[in-house]
């Protein structure tokens, strides 16, 4: 295994580029005159916190961001002691589905759980971790997914040990936050024991537009998770790619032919969706790349993935 650097802060630019979700739709909009004021944000649902039944106490210990939680809900809490990834998904999504924001742009993007002080839910302001105000439990896109690689493989993982711009010897560097979302891969796979990457240190790069759905499916490893960073080039910054979103793909299917996506979005918040090949194949290459600002090309849309093996299967506690 390599070996791990210091905490980083993020950066401005590297805040930009994973500032990710579903934005507004428009790529390209047409000039029209002011809007009105903005009527006020409905108000957030009241936050009822549920402590941490005294059986689950030792969950605490293995993995300490659990501690930050507005409930542990029974689900996640046998999802752990049995290390069953597809319930610890939904336990995470169980969780945090109580205190969803009130509106699809209503949620602070860069919300994370820092281990370190200031410990809790924070978002990054100049490079630099702030408390959230009180009784907001936001997970952002790179937020969420921390979770879901610290449920799984590295708990005590802090989201500033993804994103440096200078990643471990060897490996690529992101510049002005632009592969921020591979460096994020990068940077797991350095912290993962060999036992757990089938391919190694390799990062699956697929390019939507030469692959159908059954094709994309097909080029994923079987019988593994993947850690996936969604890319387009960006129109505004002269076609640059941008790895901008943050996913965890099962292409194991159910019975109605789906596979499993682990996200969060301003739409769907902490989510455990099933999807269609079809689905996950026009999410990643069509509806995540309405942003107003870098104005994606969807045409250029790639899903670069790092195969992971899950947590061997175990039963622990009450």
């Amino acid at each position: 295994m390599h070996g791990v650097r210091g905490p980083r802060v993020l950066t401005a630019g590297l805040a930009a580029a994973l500032a990710c979700g579903e934005p507004a739709p428009a790529a390209f909009p047409e000039p029209e005159p002011p809007d009105p004021p903005p009527s006020p944000a409905p108000p957030r649902p009241a936050v009822h916190l549920e402590p941490v039944d005294a059986r689950d106490a030792d969950l605490l210990e293995r993995w300490p961001s659990l501690a930050h939680y507005p409930r542990v809900p029974p689900a996640l809490a046998s999802g752990l002691r049995a290390r069953d990834p597809a319930a610890i998904f939904r336990g995470l999504e169980l969780a945090f589905e109580p205190d969803r924001w009130a509106e699809v742009d209503a949620w602070e993007r860069l919300g994370h759980i820092r281990l370190a002080e200031p410990a809790g839910f924070c978002r990054t302001d100049a490079g630099r971790p702030v408390r959230l105000s009180s009784g907001t439990y936001d997970l952002g896109c790179l937020g969420g997914f921390l979770e879901g690689v610290r449920l799984l493989w590295l708990p005590r993982l802090e989201l500033a040990d993804l994103v440096p711009c200078e990643p471990p010897g060897g490996f690529e560097s992101c510049r002005d936050g632009a592969q921020a979302g591979r460096a994020a891969l990068l940077q797991i796979a350095a912290r993962l024991p060999e036992g757990v990457l089938p391919r190694g240190l390799e990062v699956l790069d697929l390019r939507l537009a030469e692959l159908g759905p059954e094709a994309l499916i097909a080029a994923l490893v079987p019988d593994v998770l993947h850690l996936c960073s969604v890319s387009h080039r960006a129109r505004a910054r002269g076609g640059e790619r941008m790895y901008h979103h943050m996913m965890i793909v099962d292409p194991a299917r159910d019975r109605l032919g789906r596979v499993h996506v682990f996200d969060t979005t301003g739409a769907a918040g902490v989510a455990w969706r099933a999807m269609r090949p079809e689905r996950l194949h026009s999410y990643a290459r069509r509806l995540l790349a309405l942003h107003d600002t870098f104005r994606y090309d969807p045409d250029s849309a790639q899903l670069s993935c790092l195969p992971v093996r899950p947590p061997e299967a175990e039963v622990t506690g009450p």
